[in-house]
């Protein structure tokens, strides 16, 4: 105890005094009203005593009795809430209760600095930027005025707290978008940390120097060195972390995949020795993304089940595993995106669900599954064909991404044949994507600018941006989005009369397509196998194309079969008036009459938008 009241400032002298002073007050207070009162032992007064001062509490809705927590007691509510914020958020307090726990100690003790820490990181979770900022001010306000360091170190201590406060300032800046104020502290923190020498604060600058020039075409000549100075200075984690970027970096310049596992599988040795699980995760999750954004469905889903299977987790205190972090929410959303790819809509919603308990909506993380949620529910609503109901999903979905949500809303326009706004919206977020380098999206946008060409009768001007989109996919390794790019290149080459190329097109695209695809794609590629197969069979002789019509039709109930998985009654009308065509030229009554009767069916139920019925890949 004695060791503990030298340790106090002058400020928490006085509100000992204070808070001993109301309880001796209390004391007597009780004792004039009780006067009457025999005490049998000095142990029912002092129950007496701890019952008025829980009435007291009571009343002023304090969680705290009438004075406040233990030095120690106070230090271990902190960080037991700081490791819940980081590892599993939904097991801490919520913003408003642990705010209002924060006050009650910053009422007692305003210099308390780890309290203001717990405070900004709270306030980050409800993203406001303005008490965030006032609360890590406070933090390293307090860190100084305390002495905490400079006790230890000096001045040394004195001129760390000032350079880490310049750096975390940067890096709540950098949070929120303000760039331009991000790099202000940034340089700050520099011209301290080189005044005093220090590496180590010096690699972290670095690291966010990075961060916020990643869109420079010489960014990568910073995080290399960076991740050679980590190494140099013994610092794994920012080591790690400037591989994982820099994997990212070459994954988005179209580097091979091989390179890029082996980078990482050198990142994954430095975690394990180190015993860096986190970092784990983030590496799994990495790995998911990049096989996703190299059309390898079947690899991203392996790799997200391995981290969502891993059982070696390092358990933090108040035993909490680490499978609420940011990581775990991506592999899910992935695994969600894959379900739904594959038709597989009840799974999906399973694996939403799970992710909506998870990370409830008020949690740092949540907007990933919106965004994952607001995205499959758009794909259903466009292959049913409500229109309406996607068109009202694009502002959810512009809210959390604009350029998808932009994206979505062209699409939209061109499904309703409104194609000069379409037109307008796509040439404007072409130019936007082409500055930002979002090669994806910029290869998707030329598709759907190619589909709006062939729609509105003009596939020869098509044919060039084809050409621009496959040239890009090729270079950025793109799989996929290249073989999605042959199929529209067959489609054009079929409307302009070659469909014997159109087919060698097709047979050279079309096994990535069944291998990866996504069950929509892969019913467009035997849709169209079928028509380049019948219009290639004008010229044969007549048992010969009876045979190639066969062919024709074997695919087309392949490619029904796709598109019944996911719902897509247009598509699947379009194939059965195909298939009815079919039948009826093999003079085949019986089934060209159930074909044509289906068909009466579904457009019944469907509207027309007076878009020729073949026209349409």
């Amino acid at each position: 105890m004695i060791l503990a009241y030298s340790k106090l400032s002058f400020s928490q002298v006085f509100k000992l005094y204070t808070a001993l002073q109301q309880y001796f007050q209390n004391g007597e207070k009780k004792a004039v009203e009780d006067a009457d009162m025999e005490l049998t032992s000095r142990e029912e007064g002092e129950r007496k005593m701890e019952k008025e001062e829980l009435d007291v509490s009571v009343r002023e809705e304090e969680v705290s009795c009438s004075g406040p927590l233990s030095q120690k007691q106070a230090e271990f509510f902190l960080s037991q809430q700081a490791a819940l914020l980081k590892n599993d958020e939904t097991k801490a307090l919520t913003p408003a209760s642990l705010q209002k726990e924060l006050n009650n100690l910053l009422k007692f003790n305003p210099d308390f600095a780890e309290a203001h820490y717990l405070s900004y990181l709270n306030n980050l979770r409800v993203q406001d930027v303005f008490s965030s900022t006032h609360s890590l001010l406070h933090y390293f306000d307090r860190l100084i005025l305390t002495g905490a360091e400079s006790k230890s170190n000096g001045e040394e201590g004195y001129g760390r707290s000032l350079r880490y406060a310049a750096l975390n300032l940067a890096a709540l800046h950098c949070r929120f978008g303000h760039y331009q104020q991000a790099e202000l502290a940034l340089q700050e923190a520099i011209r301290i940390a080189q005044e005093s020498n220090d590496h180590v604060c010096l690699q972290h600058c670095l690291s966010w120097l990075y961060v916020l020039g990643q869109k420079r075409s010489d960014s990568y000549v910073l995080l290399e060195h960076s991740v050679k100075k980590a190494v140099h200075f013994g610092l794994p984690y920012l080591a790690s972390l400037g591989i994982q970027s820099l994997v990212q970096q070459r994954a988005f310049a179209g580097k091979t995949a091989n390179k890029l596992m082996d980078a990482l599988k050198d990142s994954d040795l430095l975690h394990w020795k180190h015993s860096l699980s986190e970092l784990i995760d983030i590496s799994i999750a990495q790995k998911t993304a990049i096989w996703r954004l190299y059309g390898r469905s079947t690899m991203a889903l392996q790799q997200a089940q391995m981290l969502l299977s891993m059982n070696s987790l390092e358990s933090v205190s108040a035993g909490v595993q680490q499978n609420n972090t940011e990581s775990f929410a991506v592999a899910l959303c992935h695994l969600a995106e894959l379900h739904a790819e594959q038709g597989c809509f009840a799974a999906a919603a399973e694996v939403l669900k799970h992710l909506k308990e998870r990370f409830p909506p008020n949690t740092q993380h949540a907007q990933l599954w919106m965004l994952c949620d607001q995205k499959i529910q758009f794909d259903r609503a466009m292959n049913d064909g409500k229109y309406h109901l996607a068109d009202s999903l694009v502002t959810g979905i512009t809210a959390l991404n604009s350029i998808e949500g932009v994206y979505r809303k062209a699409v939209v326009l061109q499904a309703q044949n409104q194609m000069t706004e379409a037109h307008k919206l796509l040439q404007k977020l072409l130019t936007y994507c082409e500055k930002l380098k979002n090669t994806e999206m910029v290869i998707s946008v030329l598709l759907s600018v190619a589909e709006l060409y062939w729609r509105s009768s003009s596939p020869t001007i098509a044919m060039p941006v084809l050409l621009q989109a496959l040239a890009l996919s090729k270079e950025y390794r793109l799989q996929y989005l290249a073989s999605e790019t042959v199929l529209n290149l067959a489609y054009a080459q079929l409307i302009l009369g070659i469909p014997e190329q159109a087919l060698t097109l097709l047979h050279m695209a079309i096994e990535p397509i069944l291998a990866d695809g996504a069950i929509l794609d892969k019913g467009r590629a035997m849709f169209l196998v079928a028509k380049c197969q019948v219009a290639s069979a004008a010229s044969y002789d007549p048992p010969k194309k009876a045979e190639a019509l066969e062919a024709a039709i074997e695919n087309l109930n392949e490619a029904k079969n796709y598109f019944a998985k996911v719902d897509c009654k247009e598509r699947i009308r379009d194939v059965v008036y195909f298939q009815a065509r079919l039948y009826n030229a093999l003079g085949k009554t019986q089934e060209r009459n159930r074909c044509a009767m289906l068909f009466r069916q579904l457009h019944q139920e469907l509207p027309s938008h007076g878009v020729p019925l073949i026209n349409h890949l």
